[in-house]
């Protein structure tokens, strides 16, 4: 039986910490999934020029962050690395005649951390990671995941962490000071956010990945690609015509969607 593939948002960092709802979803939702026998994750913090598998067996920590409390650099979540599975995606990938690379090692960044951490907090389910190529768009990623459809059979669980709605630069500019975690959502955040899993929910591939022409908002909701990227290689791996299943739904600082999705 094949598994599902994911897509997370992982907000700010202090998700690890913070008691939102978002955060205790995640702290549910390993409760609720098949336990893998490892997992690809496909963070928005991981940029390369073409896709790099980490082939680390024991990755260390990154905190790719500053200006947050003393207690989030001092979180450690060892789980250990797979360098079988990594050379698995490698072939995959070049079978497709996509580029692809190897990294010996990097740890893992805190869109890989934050959210694991919570589903699996025992740290044994190993992780091998994969990058995102930035300057590629939506359609390309899509072809991403779909090349490694194959790896849901043999027990390993997709997972991209990005953001649903990803505008930080409105954040920052807020002339009123940076909202609170529990802020007003905001409409066009919404709306973005509802128009996403409206399509998905009926296997609309095609006007997701060309969400900028289709979708509301979408420039206000994503200035930049990056951390709506791991959706479409999640959405990809699921295999042609999937479905997904929005089985999160919430926001913080008002405009931060937090929307969790399971592709079938």
């Amino acid at each position: 039986m094949s598994l599902p593939t994911l897509f997370l948002s992982h907000g700010s960092p202090m998700l690890a910490l913070t008691d939102t709802s978002a955060h205790r979803f995640l702290q549910t939702l390993g409760a609720s999934l098949p336990r893998p026998r490892a997992v690809l994750v496909v963070s928005a913090h991981f940029e390369t020029d073409e896709p790099t598998v980490v082939a680390d067996q024991h990755p260390d920590m990154i905190y790719d962050f500053r200006g947050f409390p003393k207690p989030l650099y001092e979180i450690v979540y060892p789980a250990p690395g797979d360098a079988v599975i990594a050379q698995e995606v490698y072939d995959l990938l070049k079978a497709a005649g996509l580029p692809a690379d190897v990294a010996p090692k990097r740890g893992f960044d805190h869109g890989t951390w934050v959210p694991l951490s919570l589903i699996w907090p025992d740290a044994k389910v190993p992780l091998v990671q994969l990058s995102i190529q930035p300057h590629r768009n939506a359609a390309y990623h899509y072809a991403l995941g779909r090349a490694l459809e194959a790896l849901r059979a043999e027990g390993v669980m997709i997972i991209g962490t990005g953001a649903a709605t990803h505008n930080l630069g409105l954040f920052f500019r807020n002339p009123a000071g940076r909202p609170d975690v529990d802020a007003p959502v905001v409409d066009w955040a919404k709306e973005f956010a509802d128009w996403v899993a409206t399509r998905a929910a009926v296997g609309d591939a095609e006007s997701l990945i060309d969400y900028r022409a289709r979708a509301p908002h979408a420039a206000m909701a994503h200035p930049e690609d990056d951390h709506f990227l791991p959706f479409f290689v999640a959405l990809g791996a699921a295999g042609k015509d999937a479905k997904g299943t929005r089985i999160h739904n919430s926001y913080e600082y008002g405009a931060l969607s937090m929307d969790m999705y399971r592709f079938d």
